[in-house]
């Protein structure tokens, strides 16, 4: 078994740390509509894939465009991120995987619940990590219910 230098065992941490960012980063960015910090997280040119009618969006551009169409479908969200696991191909490429659960408000108050797994590429350009590819499976997403919902403190 070939031993790794510190410095490489160093980066590897310093690595997950900055791509478990970016996954807190995703919800943070959705769910309180702070569309720049979102943004931040993507490579100019990555992919965000969400098939069942939401869309793909490639480009940074077209990563904007989903925040929009996010939205449209619903006046606020709250997102659960666990279970990531990352799996380096190279020192600047990774791939991951996690699940999440949200509370998804919809216009008219209505709540639905919504599990999904996703299925990232990160990719570490000119010193910095992003995401280059996000695939999003959607498992369940429950008829509207009517819940109260609690105003913030």
């Amino acid at each position: 078994m070939t031993q790794r230098s510190i410095e490489a065992r160093l980066d590897e941490l310093e690595s997950r740390a900055a791509i478990a960012a970016l996954v807190a980063g995703y919800c943070e960015g959705v769910d309180h509509a702070n569309v720049e910090l979102f943004l931040s997280l993507w490579h100019d040119d990555a992919s965000y894939l969400i098939p069942g009618g939401r869309g793909d969006f490639v480009g940074i551009e077209r990563i904007r465009e989903s925040q929009e169409v996010i939205g449209r479908a619903w006046a606020s969200t709250k997102h659960w991120t666990t279970n990531h696991t990352i799996n380096f191909d190279s020192p600047d490429r990774a791939a991951g995987r996690s699940d999440a659960f949200a509370i998804c408000e919809h216009h008219d108050g209505r709540v639905s619940l919504v599990s999904a797994t996703y299925d990232d590429e990160y990719e570490r350009r000119d010193g910095t990590w992003r995401i280059a590819k996000r695939l999003v499976t959607r498992w369940f997403v429950s008829d509207g219910q009517d819940i109260k919902l609690l105003e913030p403190f």
